[in-house]
């Protein structure tokens, strides 16, 4: 079993304006403390030890339905001493629990995953090993109020807030075995009951390591300031590499200011997925009417459609709500909602030309969005490891952008001849580019 342990414990009164409880501050639609303990188990972490204090009532409340919801032991440890804001007290708390190394954590703390992963990966590590961030410009950081570090020989040698000279920060993620106990204690009975009185005491006997998180993401949500900060990069990171330029500079941020306002709401990924491919089909229906203001409107649609395409896959990330399912459920209606999307433009032609020419056009406009489509997985996977991204990716995104335009312009017909042109030329380059990626030379 991978053991973490959490403080969570304190009021946060700098963080008041959020809510009365730290812990229980909603961050992108979950308390931080659920958003930690996710973060931990997409980690490995499998138990939880979390010390309470303020409001330790309705924070129970909160992790024994998370421990429900995902089946794992969340225990949770009443710190007396709360008050006391020397946060060594809660650590000291889980003394008796916990006799193998473990993770310990700040509930108020957000961090990529991979940063324990890799952290515990390490081998020989000494008693405590600090992951610690060494961008001293990092603009995520407060310095009068952040926990600053000295190190020598990838060790520890000064620990605290007010280090004139320092050589990185300390993110509140820990790989600790159980001698941190009684290096608290003994702080303890000098009235030193910080966390980082304990960890100065066994750097001064050179057993603490550090752990360089490079530049992975993380975050102390102190106050207002450092909240507003940690969402805004939190939202950033939805990004993905494989975006293409319609996604990245149009579609995206619009998305993400949508997916920030949902995720404080009760509706799901699936729910988002439904509602875009309702506002495709509307789309296609416009088109299919013949006539040009329905197909002015149904090319806003479509791109309304494609936009909020993007939220469910967000909104799943911000609140862990991913699953294979959603994703194939996802790329499924997608299908449906670009072959609705091009029959309505092939019947828009049809119905008013009736040439059986636009016909043909159009099942290859549905054929090439198929093909292309059912390949960008594989080239996507390609594109990280061999592929120079910088070229323009030609995806779903610019497809309905390029319905739009072609919508308001009244073009149909270049429509679907552009997009049965490029979209099938542009899968059989996939295919060849697939066979033998190294080769390639964008």
């Amino acid at each position: 079993m991978m053991k973490c342990v959490i403080i969570a414990a304190g009021k946060g009164e700098r963080l008041q304006e959020k809510g009365t409880s730290k812990p229980l501050v909603n961050f992108l639609g979950l308390p931080l403390i659920e958003r930690t303990i996710r973060t931990a188990i997409k980690a490995g972490m499998n138990e939880f030890f979390v010390v309470t204090g303020h409001e330790k009532d309705p924070l129970e409340g909160i992790l024994n339905k998370l421990s429900e919801d995902t089946g794992l032991d969340i225990h949770t440890i009443y710190n007396p001493e709360w008050e006391n804001k020397a946060n060594g007290f809660s650590v000291l708390t889980v003394k008796d629990k916990i006799k193998e190394p473990f993770l310990l954590l700040m509930s108020d703390h957000l961090f990529d995953p991979s940063i324990v992963r890799n952290l515990f990966s390490k081998s020989n590590k000494p008693d405590v090993v600090l992951a610690i961030d060494t961008k001293i410009n990092n603009p995520m950081i407060a310095l009068d109020i952040v926990t600053k570090i000295k190190v020598d020989n990838n060790k520890i040698t000064k620990i605290g807030k007010n280090l004139k000279q320092y050589d990185g920060f300390d993110t509140g993620i820990f790989y600790c075995k159980p001698v941190i106990f009684k290096a608290l204690e003994i702080c303890i009975k000098k009235d030193k009951g910080f966390l980082t009185d304990a960890i100065q005491y066994l750097a001064d006997k050179n057993k603490v390591g550090i752990f360089k998180i490079k530049d992975k993401f993380w975050a102390d949500i102190n106050d207002p300031e450092s909240y507003r900060k940690a969402e805004s990069e939190v939202l950033k990171n939805l990004n993905k590499q494989q975006d293409g330029i319609i996604a990245r500079y149009f579609n995206r941020p619009i998305s993400l200011w949508i997916s920030k306002k949902l995720s404080f709401t009760n509706i799901t990924p699936n729910q988002i997925s439904i509602f875009a491919f309702s506002v495709a089909c509307i789309a296609s229906l416009l088109f299919a009417m013949g006539s040009y203001i329905p197909l002015i409107i149904g090319g806003i649609l479509a791109q309304i459609s494609s936009i909020i395409d993007g939220c469910d896959g967000e909104v799943a990330r911000l609140k862990y709500q991913e699953s294979s399912y959603g994703g194939w459920f996802d790329a499924v209606l997608d299908r449906y909602a670009d072959a609705f999307l091009l029959f309505g433009l092939t019947w828009h032609l049809y119905s008013n030309s009736g040439g059986n020419l636009y016909l043909i056009i159009g099942f290859f406009a549905i054929t090439g969005s198929f093909m292309l489509s059912y390949t960008a997985d594989k080239y996507d996977n390609l594109m990280k490891i061999y592929i120079n991204t910088r070229n323009i990716r030609i995806g779903r995104d610019m497809r309905i952008f390029v319905i739009l335009l072609g919508a308001l312009l009244n073009q149909v017909e270049l429509i679907l001849i552009f997009v049965a042109v490029v979209m099938n030329i542009e899968a059989i380059r996939r295919m060849i580019i697939c066979k033998n990626p190294t080769t390639e030379t964008l």
